[in-house]
C-alpha cells in the first residue's frame, strides 16, 4: 500500500508514563475529535534506576485501562496497547525477563542514554558530537540485534538538539554509520518510526530527519510507523499530516504501515 490520509498515531503517552499529562480516556476522546482512527499507547518502561521514571509504570492497571478504553470507544477508535522500552544493552537481560510474560500489540525500542548520560539539549551542547554518535549508534545497533522490538523509536534523537552544530556532521563518518543502521533496520524487518516531535521544536524536522528517511526508502525500507510522541491531549496527531505529505512524494513506493 502507499501512504493514505488515514490518521493514525502510534506513539502516545498517557499518565501511565511518568511524564504523561492526560488520561487514556482523555487521549482517546481527543483522538476521536481529531478523526484519528487508530491510537497506539506507548508508555515508558525504564530499567535504569537513575531515571526518574524508574518503577513508575504499572502493567496491570495499564492493561485494565486499555480494555476499558476499547469498550468505551469500540465503534469510534481502534486502541492499541504498546510499550516504549528505554533500551540500554546493560539492561537487556532484565528487559527480556520483563517482556516474557507481558502482552503488547507492539513494542518500541528507543535509545535515550549515552552510557549513563540522558540525551538532552544541555548534554549535546557540551559533548563531542562524534563521541556521542559513536555511543548512540552502537546502542541502536544492539537494540536492533536484540530481537526484542517491533519498532525502532525516534532514530537520531541526538539530531533533535544539534540545529546550530549540523555542519559538524560532515567532519566525521555520521552519514555512513547512519546509513548502515538504516540498512540493518531494513534487513531485520523492523518498522522505522517517523516521529513528529521535532516538528514542534527548534529543529523543525522529524526523527529521523527527512534526509535519513529518504536514505531508508532508497535502500528498500518499506516498514514505517507514524507517531507524534504526544504527552498530552493537545499534542495528539501533531505533525502526522506533514509526515504523510512528505511520504506521498514516493508515489511508486509500496509502504507497509504498522498494523496494515
Amino acid at each position: 500500500m502507499g501512504v493514505g490520509k488515514k490518521l493514525v498515531d502510534y506513539h502516545v503517552h498517557s499518565n501511565y508514563s511518568c511524564d504523561g499529562k492526560s488520561t487514556i480516556f482523555g487521549m482517546c476522546r481527543k483522538a476521536v475529535d481529531l478523526k484519528i482512527v487508530e491510537i497506539g499507547f506507548s508508555e515508558h518502561m525504564d530499567f535504569n534506576p537513575q531515571n526518574s521514571c524508574f518503577g513508575f509504570f504499572n502493567y496491570g492497571e495499564y492493561v485494565s485501562e486499555i480494555e476499558n478504553a476499547r469498550k468505551t470507544f469500540k465503534d469510534q477508535l481502534i486502541v492499541r496497547k504498546g510499550i516504549e522500552i528505554d533500551y540500554q544493552h546493560c539492561f537487556e537481560n532484565e528487559i527480556k525477563k520483563w517482556l516474557k510474560d507481558k502482552e503488547f500489540d507492539f513494542t518500541i525500542g528507543s535509545v535515550h542514554y549515552l552510557k549513563n548520560d540522558f540525551i538532552s539539549r544541555p548534554l549535546v551542547a557540551r559533548k563531542d558530537l562524534k563521541e556521542m554518535y559513536d555511543v548512540y549508534f552502537n546502542e541502536v545497533e544492539r537494540s536492533i540485534e536484540s530481537g526484542l522490538f517491533d519498532v525502532v523509536g525516534h532514530f537520531d534523537l541526538i539530531g533533535r538538539y544539534i540545529s546550530n552544530r549540523r555542519s559538524e556532521l560532515n567532519s566525521f563518518n555520521f552519514w555512513e554509520k547512519a546509513k548502515a543502521i538504516l540498512e540493518k533496520i531494513v534487513k531485520s524487518n523492523l518498522y522505522l518510526e517517523i516521529n513528529s516531535k521535532g516538528l514542534r521544536e527548534e529543529c523543525r524536522d522529524t526523527m529521523p530527519g527527512r534526509k535519513l528517511i529518504d536514505e531508508f526508502i532508497r535502500n528498500g525500507g518499506k516498514l514505517i510507523s507514524l507517531g507524534s510522541d504526544a504527552h498530552s491531549t493537545n499534542e495528539i496527531g501533531n505533525g502526522i499530516d506533514e509526515i504523510q505529505n512528505f511520504l506521498a512524494k514516493y508515489r511508486r513506493h509500496e509502504f507497509k504501515m504498522l498494523f496494515e
